[in-house]
């Protein structure tokens, strides 16, 4: 899209915006909405904070012609120091229903918040959930998981909002194309909005202690005091990344305002002020030498995400 168009699409979101009343704003800095901290801003950005403003805003950025990006809680994504052009809607609609052994939440539901309501209502299967660090919409997105469970072994259910035509539909596990760390979802446009989850009851107490000991696993082995987006790369079939990386000797390895976490060599930890385009040098040094010392090329977890157009490497 040339400068003009862009400008062009840009006055015709905050045109339908300003007609239909929805709250948007221009140049926001998205560094803070991360986890890592890093990247440029968003030409605008919408806030929704419950299921009909978030629908409100997708039909928004469909009318007005502009792809939405949708932010969560800001875990597994390196924003390119450009920024995101375009309209970036940090989904805020966190509406929670549960039933006997079900969930039902809005997309922009912290999965932590998630996990304690499960806990003090006594549903079990959830706990695993304690360790990931983003939105049920994202982890849904990403099937995450940890602690051995993953999204696609809870998921009942994802509601979801087709740009093709502005409908709504549930899709059921065995149709989200569910694998490690994939979906359906990042190779279409579709937009989570809520999901179901299908959990047990259980005991409390039992699962409070199940969680805390996730907590604590975590805490011990994982940089959680420092600005991180989370695991970088995927485990390879039988085997670890963080062990490949920490074998070839690159924990502690800087570029930049970037560093390779000293206490987990599969975490890339940043500066104050850092700079997005040091943590995709760094990655790619790290797989340029994994790959070079045991001949395995390590695939991304984190989404490289915005304006990489005068990046030298794609992720």
């Amino acid at each position: 899209m040339t400068p003009g168009a862009a400008l062009g699409t840009l006055a015709r979101l905050d045109a339908l915006a300003s007609e239909r009343g929805i709250p948007i704003e221009g140049d926001v800095r998205l560094a803070p909405y991360t986890t890592l901290r890093v990247g440029g801003s968003a030409d605008r950005m919408a806030t929704p904070r419950t299921r009909d403003e978030l629908l409100a805003t997708l039909a928004l950025a469909r009318d007005a012609g502009t792809p939405p990006f949708l932010l969560g809680n800001g875990s597994d994504l390196v924003v390119a120091d450009a920024g995101i052009r375009g309209l970036v809607i940090r989904n805020r609609a966190r509406s929670v229903e549960t039933n006997r052994t079900s969930l039902r939440a809005d997309a922009g539901a912290a999965m932590a918040m998630l996990v304690k309501r499960c806990t003090a209502e006594g549903l079990a299967g959830l706990e695993f959930g304690i360790s990931i660090p983003g939105s049920l919409g994202g982890a849904v997105w990403a099937n995450a998981g940890a602690h051995g469970g993953e999204m696609a072994n809870v998921l009942r259910e994802a509601e979801v909002w087709d740009p093709a035509d502005g409908s709504l539909r549930q899709l059921a596990t065995g149709e989200c194309a569910f694998a490690y760390r994939e979906s359906r979802f990042k190779h279409s446009r579709e937009v989570i909005v809520a999901a179901t989850l299908e959990l047990s009851r259980g005991d409390s107490a039992r699962i409070a202690a199940a969680v805390d000991e996730h907590q604590a696993a975590r805490q011990a082995t994982q940089p959680l005091a420092d600005q991180n987006a989370g695991s970088i790369f995927r485990n390879p079939a039988g085997d670890h990344a963080g062990r490949l990386i920490d074998a070839a000797g690159l924990k502690g390895a800087r570029i930049g305002s970037a560093q390779v976490s000293t206490l987990h060599a599969n975490f890339i930890v940043t500066d104050r002020e850092g700079r997005a385009a040091d943590v995709r040098a760094l990655g790619e040094h790290v797989r340029a030498a994994v790959a070079e010392r045991f001949g395995v090329e390590l695939r991304y977890e984190v989404e490289f995400v915005g304006d990489w157009q005068d990046a030298e490497t794609a992720p």
